[in-house]
């Protein structure tokens, strides 16, 4: 299965197998200025962050979201509950966003970026952000992907998952990009607790694309060790992510007072 046909398979109940962080989120908020801004959410799926993020922005903002899967917009549609004018469904593919050139204040790009041409994506949100505006970068990197409970006990999940970029290979790509430049980076961990039914139902719900890299057959027979190989039916574990604040070189100052420098 393609990971275009993966995600629109798994819209109906792609909220109910992610876990969602706020932490980063609520990060993003306390950085944005204190004024209205316009902003888009790239890759937003069915906007679980993008409804955290409108959350925080302040009165008078402008928030988009954007996806290249119609199932997921039309689950975002469908989670505003009423609140459709506050989030602004956009079908677009992240490379080529069809704004206005220095139109936006801040882009971010939540467990997403590995989906897309790099480049050109940082191209592309180049050209429309605004002077002084900031792309916000949530990802993990595949030494972070290798130490979750899927890269340590899933058989194939970390040979399977080649996509994911490290920090070196993003910050490289920024460095070749034209207007833009990395401001600050912070790391987050997050504790995890889970059942061995909850993680087997979130394989069989391949709530990863990566599991849409397997073979239905490969699949079934991973999910058999998976489940063997845990060391009990409750696990623990600590899931990582990396946060990339990308702007102009002019906002460089007023990040790195709030975010841990690079």
């Amino acid at each position: 299965m393609s990971v275009g046909g993966h995600f629109e398979r798994v819209a109906a109940v792609y909220e109910s197998l992610r876990t969602t962080d706020e932490a980063p989120v609520r990060t993003i908020g306390q950085l944005l200025p204190d004024r209205p801004v316009t902003g888009l959410d790239v890759g937003c799926g069915t906007g679980r962050y993008t409804r955290l993020l409108r959350a925080l922005l302040p009165d008078g903002s402008r928030l988009a979201a954007s996806d290249v899967s119609a199932a997921m917009l039309a689950q975002l549609k469908a989670g505003n509950h009423g609140h459709a004018l506050r989030v602004v469904p956009l079908l677009a593919a992240a490379e080529q966003l069809p704004l206005r050139t220095a139109s936006l204040d801040l882009v971010t790009a939540f467990n997403c970026v590995h989906h897309f041409g790099l480049g050109r994506f940082l191209s592309a949100v180049a050209r429309v952000l605004a002077p002084g505006g900031q792309l916000f970068i949530y990802t993990r990197t595949p030494q972070q992907n290798a130490r979750t409970i899927w890269g340590r006990y899933f058989p194939g999940f970390t040979e399977h998952e080649q996509r994911l970029h490290s920090q070196a290979a993003i910050r490289d790509a920024v460095r070749r990009t034209d207007g833009l430049q990395v401001v600050a980076t912070q790391t987050f961990s997050h504790p995890r607790s889970s059942t061995a039914e909850r993680l087997r139902a979130q394989a069989e719900g391949r709530h990863y694309s990566t599991f849409s890299l397997y073979t239905p057959q490969e699949l079934r027979a991973a999910i058999a060790t998976f489940l063997a190989r845990l060391p009990s039916r409750e696990v623990c574990w600590v899931d990582e992510h990396l946060l990339l604040v990308v702007g102009a070189p002019a906002a460089a100052t007023r990040w790195s007072r709030t975010v841990q420098a690079p």
